[in-house]
C-alpha cells in the first residue's frame, strides 16, 4: 500500500550509548542547523568498567534556513564506546509486517512484542506545524547482518495537526504513515578513541518517505538491558556525536556530552 508522504521523516533513533546534555553545533552553509542537545542516558551514576541498564532519550532539533528546501536526507548518530545495545532475546519485527497506511494499534498489534522505545516528533509545513507519535522496534537483521531498528510514525498531517499518542495498543489517531530504517554499524575510526568499538545508527533516504522537513525528534528506548551504559572514561563524560546531510549536498556535524558518576 502508498504510504501517504505528508508529514514529518524522523531521524533518529538509538542504538546505544550514553548521550548528552552539552551541545556543540556548527551550522550548515545552507542556513541549516541541527543539534542533539538535550540527550541523555539515566541513570547518570554507573559502574567504571562493567555495564548497567537504564533508558536511552535521544533528543535531535533542526532549523531550516529555506524550508522546505535542503531538508534532511540522511543521518547518522554516533555513540562512544561507553554504551552497549544488547539485542538477545529481545523479539524482531519484519518491515513487511508494518509497512503501509496503517495506524498505532495495527503496529502494536502486528509488532508490539518487538517494540523498544517511543516518542514523538513534529514537522515543519509551512505556516503549520505537523505534530506525529513514534513507535520503535527491533527490526529483523539487513542481508549483511547489521541489527535494525524501525521508526514508525504516525502522524496528523491536514487540521487540527494534533495526536494523542496515548495507549498506542489502541490507538487509531492520525492519518499518515512513514516507517524509516536505522541500520546499526561500527563506528567509523575517524572518529578517535573514544568512539572506537562504539555503535552508529544510519538513516537514509529520509525524503522518499517524507517531503516534510523534520523539525523536532524526541524518543526515549527502554526495555531491559537492551540498552546500557559505563561510566569508564577519566573525565567522566559519555558522549554522542551526529552528522546531518541535507538535500542540497551540505551537511551539519554536531556533538554533545553529558556528565557520569562512577557509583
Amino acid at each position: 500500500m502508498r504510504i501517504r508522504r505528508r508529514y514529518v521523516a524522523l531521524v533518529a533513533l538509538a542504538a546505544a550509548a550514553a548521550l548528552a546534555t552539552v551541545g556543540l553545533a556548527v551550522a550548515a552553509p545552507d542556513g541549516n542547523h541541527s543539534s542533539v542537545t538535550g540527550s541523555k542516558f539515566s541513570p547518570s551514576t554507573l559502574p567504571k568498567t562493567t555495564f548497567k541498564a537504564g533508558s536511552l532519550f535521544v533528543h535531535t532539533h533542526t532549523d531550516y534556513g529555506h524550508p522546505p528546501a535542503n531538508q534532511t536526507d540522511r543521518a547518522f548518530l554516533y555513540f562512544d564506546n561507553d554504551g552497549k545495545l544488547n539485542t538477545t532475546g529481545v523479539p524482531t519485527c519484519a518491515k513487511a509486517n508494518i509497512q503501509g497506511q496503517i495506524d498505532m494499534a495495527a503496529a502494536m498489534a502486528a509488532c508490539g512484542s518487538a517494540k523498544v522505545g517511543s516518542g514523538k516528533a513534529t514537522a515543519w509545513a509551512g505556516p503549520n506545524t505537523i505534530h506525529a507519535c513514534v513507535l520503535v522496534f527491533n527490526g529483523k537483521k539487513d542481508a549483511a547482518g547489521h541489527p535494525m531498528n524501525l521508526v514508525f510514525t504516525r502522524a496528523q498531517s491536514s487540521p487540527p495537526f494534533t495526536i494523542n499518542c496515548a495507549n498506542p495498543a489502541t490507538n487509531h489517531n492520525g492519518n499518515s504513515t512513514v516507517l524509516l530504517e536505522g541500520i546499526i554499524k561500527s563506528n567509523p575510526s575517524s572518529l578517535g578513541a573514544d568512539f572506537a568499538g562504539g555503535r552508529m545508527v544510519d538513516f537514509n533516504h529520509i525524503t522518499q518517505a517524507s517531503p516534510f522537513p523534520l523539525t523536532d525528534f524526541q524518543v526515549t528506548v527502554k526495555r531491559g538491558n537492551f540498552i546500557s551504559a559505563r561510566c569508564h572514561d577519566a573525565d567522566h563524560r559519555l558522549n554522542i556525536k551526529a552528522k546531518f546531510i541535507y538535500t542540497d549536498g551540505q551537511s551539519d556535524s554536531v556533538g554533545s556530552s553529558q556528565t557520569c558518576t562512577v557509583g
